[in-house]
Parts: C-alpha cells; structure tokens; sequence
C-alpha cells in the first residue's frame, strides 16, 4: 500500500535570550556559556550594554528570558525590573547576574520579579541551569534535559570562563586572549615566578599551589597597578624582575581566583594564605607535580604586549 510521504516538520524556533550587562566581556562570557550547552539548544542570544536599549528590544520583539546585571550606568537593573514589571511584561521572565553579595539588594531584586539571583563570577553548569529554569520551570525533571557534563578529572580549576571574568576585571582590557595549555614539562625548573599558596579552613597544610611566570605576573599585574602598556611590554621582553607593586597587584588576582578551585569536598573553602615571588626553583615543586589531584593550566596573550602562563595545582 502507497504510503504518502511525510510532511516536513516545521524546525523549532530559537528561543532568544536578552543578555544586559554594560561589560562586553560578560556578555562575551554569558553568551558562549548558553551557547555552547547541548540542553538549551536552539537558543539565540542577544545583547544590550544597559537597560535603556534593553527596552527597546523587548519593545521591538520581547525574548523568552531576560538575565540583568543589576550596577550599570544610568537604567540600572532594579528599575529596568521594575519597568518590565509595570510596563505590560511582567511575565517575562528575569535572572539577575550580579557581584551585588548585600542581602537587602538581593531581596530586592526578587521583590521585583526575579525568579533568580546569580553572583559573580558564576559557574557556567549553574547559569545554565538556572537559565533552563528560566526558559522551562520544568526544565531539570525533563527526560530531554541533558545533564551538563561534570568537570574532568585532573583539573584544579573549575572554569576557564571564571578566569577570564576575573582577569578582565583585574586588568581592566579585554583585548586578551585566555587559553588551556598543555601541561609544561619545565614548571619545575623556573628560576623566578610567582607563588601563591592556599590553604582551607576545612583542612590542615597545604590546599593548592598557584603559579605565575613573570610575564603573565607582569601582564596582570603591570595592567592592574596602571604601568603604561610600553613599559610592560619592555619588561617583558628584557625579562625584568617584577617590582613589589607589580606583584601586589598580581597577587591579587590569585586571592579571587581562589573560590574558582575545585572542591575535593563540599565543606571546603579554599583561600590564599600568602603569595610571594620566588627568585630561585621552588623545592617542593618536583614532589607537588608528582602527587598533585588535579592540574590547570593556560595561556594569557595580549597582542601587543607578549604572553604568559598561569598554573593551578590542587595538592
């Protein structure tokens, strides 16, 4: 029996999400995230830099979700929600991505129409998550909702994402380019670099031994204090020691990189406990590479200025 072929099925419609924030580099950070997750597939991502032209794309073609950052110049995010909430799109749902931690400030935001708050810097499983919720309240009991994938093995660092967050917020340019490398077979033989060491309340001795080559300390560190960009591309290539600004500032940027490293359990909260630039090999280098629990390393290059290496060591 003639079977008549099928119709074609219409293909689905992207679901658009409204990104606001007035740093290119989170929208940056927050697009490739939902983009590149199996589970919000299709998914189509738009930006705004504020809540002014926020609401001009919702008035020209509203989104399925909004996420909001909640400090940005002129409409900030507490009156953006509040004109989603009286201005006829108050079903649209709303996240709030934001390094607001003050309680009254994250009440706030609930009290008018958030369905979540999400602080910075945010692990990517989360903020798709939540989106997901966003875009399908039941989203997570779903037989089609894939489980996002958990980190792998051997890495001490959860999320490259993260560290690019911090990183642009410590130098304060976004013309530079954060990759993973390959592991380096000579990390224990650098004469100078510096160390960061941290510790967990959770747990006695050493947690995690951080690393910076003294171009990427004078990278993150040079940026951070203000040198001109002259000044530290020179240094660089003279292969100059970093002066005790330089390393402060660099320094600084390990401190927040520490609640970017994995837990080995839910109770621990690593901090920096000290950080100091170290003139000769580290002796204990050669043992920590050899029983490390997990290992992160990447890349920092900025066109014109050079680049340099960070390393993460859980120990």
């Amino acid at each position: 029996m003639y079977s008549p072929p099928l119709p074609p099925q219409p293909a689905l419609r992207p679901r658009r999400v409204l990104i606001v924030d007035d740093s290119r580099a989170i929208q940056a950070i927050m697009r490739r995230a939902l983009e590149q997750a199996p589970e919000l597939a299709p998914l189509s991502v738009h930006t705004a830099g504020d809540g002014a032209e926020a609401q001009a794309l919702v008035l020209d073609d509203p989104p399925d979700a909004l996420l909001a950052d909640w400090h940005m110049p002129g409409m900030d995010g507490a009156e953006l929600l509040r004109w989603l909430r009286h201005g006829g799109h108050a079903q649209l749902p709303v996240g709030v991505v934001t390094t607001e931690t003050r309680a009254d400030q994250l009440g706030r935001a609930r009290e008018l129409g958030a369905r979540f708050v999400l602080n910075k810097p945010f692990d990517d499983a989360a903020l798709c998550r939540a989106v997901a919720q966003l875009l399908d309240p039941q989203a997570e009991a779903a037989p089609h909702f894939a489980a996002v994938p958990e980190l792998p093995r051997g890495a001490a660092l959860e999320s490259l994402a993260q560290l690019q967050q911090q990183i642009y917020m410590n130098i304060g340019t976004r013309g530079f380019e954060l990759t993973r490398a390959e592991p380096d077979a000579r990390l224990a033989e650098r004469e100078q670099q510096l160390v960061a060491l941290y510790g967990s309340a959770q747990r006695g001795g050493l947690y995690a031994l951080g690393l910076l080559d003294t171009a990427a300390c004078w990278l993150i560190g040079g940026l951070s204090a203000g040198l001109p960009q002259a000044e530290v591309q020179a240094a660089i290539a003279a292969g100059a020691e970093p002066g005790p600004r330089v390393v402060d500032q660099a320094g600084r940027l390990l401190q927040v990189c520490a609640p970017l490293l994995r837990k080995r359990s839910p109770t621990d909260q690593p901090s920096l406990s000290a950080a100091r630039l170290a003139r000769q090999r580290f002796e204990r280098l050669p043992e920590l590479l050899q029983q490390h629990l997990g290992r992160s390393e990447f890349t920092l290059r900025l066109k014109t200025l050079g680049q340099g290496r960070l390393s993460f060591l859980l120990v």
